[in-house]
């Protein structure tokens, strides 16, 4: 006998979900109420959680735990549950955290409740059928709840697996701290071990601050964009540039720029283009990590005149 539609998708959602389907999910499907308490009280279903179900065929897991946490909450897995899910080496499903946007409140029962400010920045990606934080926002998280040793292990872990670049951790670091996130302290000494911008080449640095321009709401800069005078002739190659501005960023750094040879040569090459008419600015690796916001604010100045000038 051919089960009715919303019996049929109904069962097709908790195939998927470990077994479990949401009461939402449920009363979308087609089912009523009186249909949910006729399952519940024939124990067909059993409650995994508040407004959270599971067919009393399917066996109680980890991963249909914390899936009913997520249920339960409107949130996503995050923290130690998100880093299992996300194969990090040294973390096992062995407890259930969740995170919700900080004025949500809800009942909890049997499992951590984080709540964030930053809930976009959590970009949540499924894994094992589960909607947990992406992985950049995962160690970040990690970083809060663990140990100073466990956290190098994880970072490690991460770098070793492939899973991010340490360029990519930086990023994560920066654009969290741009939004006031308190907490980061751990997660940039643990970075600024690995020797700070020693260990990020100039070329992956120019991109990171691309995209931190990107993300302010700024035009994305070019890069690595070579200057000339009137003439033709060659003047500069500057890290990033706004040519229809005539605003040039040069990225200083211990690695690059702190020598006898650069040392002579930089002011040569600022005077030669402020000649032409161009305006450099100058930030360092601090600027970057320590003070993103105002580093993105002062671009935005200096192309905000350089646009007044031109017209």
């Amino acid at each position: 006998m051919q089960m009715p539609g919303c019996e049929a998708q109904v069962l097709e959602h908790m195939r998927q979900q470990h077994g479990l389907i949401s009461r939402h999910q449920a009363l979308k499907a087609g089912m009523t109420v009186d249909q949910i308490a006729w399952r519940l009280k024939t124990g067909r279903w059993v409650r995994a959680g508040k407004g959270v179900f599971q067919h009393a065929a399917s066996a109680s897991t980890p991963l249909s735990r914390l899936l009913a946490a997520c249920f339960a909450s409107d949130g996503v897995a995050s923290h130690r549950s998100a880093a299992a899910l996300h194969g990090i080496d040294g973390y096992q499903l062995d407890r259930i955290e969740v995170v919700v946007p900080w004025k949500r409140t809800p009942v909890t029962k049997g499992f951590e409740l984080h709540r964030t400010t930053q809930m976009p920045l959590t970009k949540p990606v499924t894994r094992n059928g589960i909607l947990c934080t992406w992985v950049g926002r995962t160690v970040l998280d990690v970083a809060s709840v663990v140990s100073r040793e466990r956290l190098e292990h994880t970072i490690d872990a991460v770098l070793r697996q492939g899973l991010l670049r340490l360029d990519d951790l930086y990023a994560v670091l920066v654009s969290h701290s741009r939004q006031g996130r308190t907490g980061c302290g751990p997660f940039r000494d643990a970075l600024e071990e690995r020797r700070g911008d020693d260990a990020v080449p100039l070329s992956a640095w120019s991109r990171m601050v691309s995209d931190l321009l990107v993300d302010y709401g700024l035009a994305r800069p070019a890069l690595e964009f070579q200057i000339r005078d009137p003439s033709g002739e060659f003047v500069a190659q500057v890290d990033l540039a706004y040519p229809d501005h005539r605003v040039a960023i040069e990225l200083d750094s211990k690695r690059w720029h702190l020598n006898s040879v650069s040392f002579e040569r930089d002011p040569r090459r600022r005077n030669a283009l402020t000649v032409i008419g161009w305006t450099v600015l100058t930030f360092t690796w601090s600027d970057y990590v320590d003070r993103p916001g105002q580093l993105c604010a002062t671009v935005a100045k200096l192309l905000a005149s350089a646009s007044r000038r031109a017209s």
